[in-house]
Protein backbone atom coordinates (compact mmCIF):
# COMPACT_ATOMS: atom_id res chain seq x y z
CA UNK A 1 0.00 0.00 0.00
CA UNK A 2 1.52 3.44 -0.94
CA UNK A 3 2.59 5.77 1.92
CA UNK A 4 -0.34 8.83 2.14
CA UNK A 5 -0.60 11.25 4.79
CA UNK A 6 -3.89 9.42 5.35
CA UNK A 7 -2.28 5.96 6.30
CA UNK A 8 0.39 7.49 8.14
CA UNK A 9 -2.28 9.59 9.96
CA UNK A 10 -4.61 6.53 10.91
CA UNK A 11 -1.37 3.81 11.09
CA UNK A 12 -0.30 6.66 13.73
CA UNK A 13 -3.90 6.94 15.65
CA UNK A 14 -4.87 3.05 15.44
CA UNK A 15 -1.36 2.54 17.39
CA UNK A 16 -1.23 5.29 19.84
CA UNK A 17 -5.03 4.32 20.50
CA UNK A 18 -3.05 0.29 20.63
CA UNK A 19 -0.85 1.95 22.97
CA UNK A 20 -3.24 3.66 25.40
CA UNK A 21 -5.50 0.54 26.12
CA UNK A 22 -2.44 -1.58 26.68
CA UNK A 23 -2.36 -1.00 30.39
CA UNK A 24 -4.18 -3.70 32.04
CA UNK A 25 -6.56 -1.00 33.92
CA UNK A 26 -7.65 0.65 31.19
CA UNK A 27 -8.30 -2.39 29.65
CA UNK A 28 -10.19 -4.05 31.98
CA UNK A 29 -12.66 -0.49 32.08
CA UNK A 30 -12.83 -0.97 28.01
CA UNK A 31 -13.82 -4.82 29.05
CA UNK A 32 -16.20 -3.79 31.75
CA UNK A 33 -17.84 -0.92 29.39
CA UNK A 34 -18.24 -3.27 26.24
CA UNK A 35 -19.86 -5.80 28.56
CA UNK A 36 -22.36 -3.17 30.69
CA UNK A 37 -22.97 -1.68 26.52
CA UNK A 38 -24.07 -5.39 25.78
CA UNK A 39 -26.37 -5.43 28.68
CA UNK A 40 -27.88 -2.44 27.42
CA UNK A 41 -28.10 -3.69 24.14
CA UNK A 42 -29.96 -7.03 25.48
CA UNK A 43 -32.62 -4.83 27.00
CA UNK A 44 -33.05 -2.35 23.86
CA UNK A 45 -33.22 -4.75 21.33
CA UNK A 46 -35.32 -7.04 23.66
CA UNK A 47 -38.38 -4.72 24.19
CA UNK A 48 -38.58 -3.18 21.25
CA UNK A 49 -38.67 -6.63 19.05
CA UNK A 50 -41.29 -7.92 21.07
CA UNK A 51 -44.02 -5.03 20.97
CA UNK A 52 -45.31 -6.50 17.63
CA UNK A 53 -45.15 -10.01 18.92
CA UNK A 54 -45.07 -11.74 15.72
CA UNK A 55 -41.06 -11.28 15.48
CA UNK A 56 -40.12 -12.98 18.73
CA UNK A 57 -38.75 -16.54 16.52
CA UNK A 58 -36.76 -15.08 14.07
CA UNK A 59 -35.17 -12.76 16.29
CA UNK A 60 -34.55 -15.25 18.64
CA UNK A 61 -32.86 -17.22 15.89
CA UNK A 62 -30.76 -14.48 14.77
CA UNK A 63 -30.12 -13.93 18.65
CA UNK A 64 -28.72 -17.37 18.58
CA UNK A 65 -26.43 -17.40 15.82
CA UNK A 66 -24.97 -14.23 16.43
CA UNK A 67 -23.80 -15.18 19.77
CA UNK A 68 -22.91 -18.80 18.76
CA UNK A 69 -21.02 -17.21 15.71
CA UNK A 70 -19.05 -15.08 18.40
CA UNK A 71 -18.24 -17.70 21.11
CA UNK A 72 -17.05 -20.07 17.71
CA UNK A 73 -14.54 -16.91 16.55
CA UNK A 74 -13.31 -15.91 20.02
CA UNK A 75 -12.59 -19.83 21.26
CA UNK A 76 -11.28 -21.05 18.30
CA UNK A 77 -8.13 -18.62 17.88
CA UNK A 78 -5.46 -20.94 17.34
CA UNK A 79 -2.55 -18.53 18.94
CA UNK A 80 -3.70 -18.58 22.53
CA UNK A 81 -0.60 -16.59 23.68
CA UNK A 82 -1.17 -13.49 21.60
CA UNK A 83 -3.97 -11.96 23.32
CA UNK A 84 -6.28 -9.93 20.90
CA UNK A 85 -7.92 -7.03 22.77
CA UNK A 86 -11.28 -6.84 19.91
CA UNK A 87 -11.76 -10.27 20.47
CA UNK A 88 -11.84 -9.62 24.26
CA UNK A 89 -14.06 -6.27 23.80
CA UNK A 90 -16.54 -8.71 21.46
CA UNK A 91 -16.90 -11.65 23.93
CA UNK A 92 -17.33 -9.34 26.86
CA UNK A 93 -20.25 -7.13 24.79
CA UNK A 94 -21.54 -10.85 23.86
CA UNK A 95 -21.84 -12.13 27.59
CA UNK A 96 -23.48 -9.18 28.53
CA UNK A 97 -25.82 -9.48 25.85
CA UNK A 98 -26.60 -12.96 26.82
CA UNK A 99 -27.00 -11.95 30.19
CA UNK A 100 -29.08 -8.98 29.64
CA UNK A 101 -31.49 -11.62 27.81
CA UNK A 102 -31.49 -14.17 30.98
CA UNK A 103 -31.96 -11.73 33.60
CA UNK A 104 -35.32 -10.40 30.95
CA UNK A 105 -36.53 -13.84 30.80
CA UNK A 106 -36.64 -14.30 34.87
CA UNK A 107 -38.46 -10.73 35.15
CA UNK A 108 -40.97 -11.83 32.72
CA UNK A 109 -41.55 -14.85 34.08
CA UNK A 110 -41.71 -14.00 37.81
Amino acid sequence: MQQTRLSLLASSLFNRLSDFFANPWRRLSLVFIAWLWGYVTSDLVSTSVSQAGKWDIPVATCYLILTEGISIWVYRQRDRNRKIQWLDILNSWKIGFVFGLYVSAMTLSS
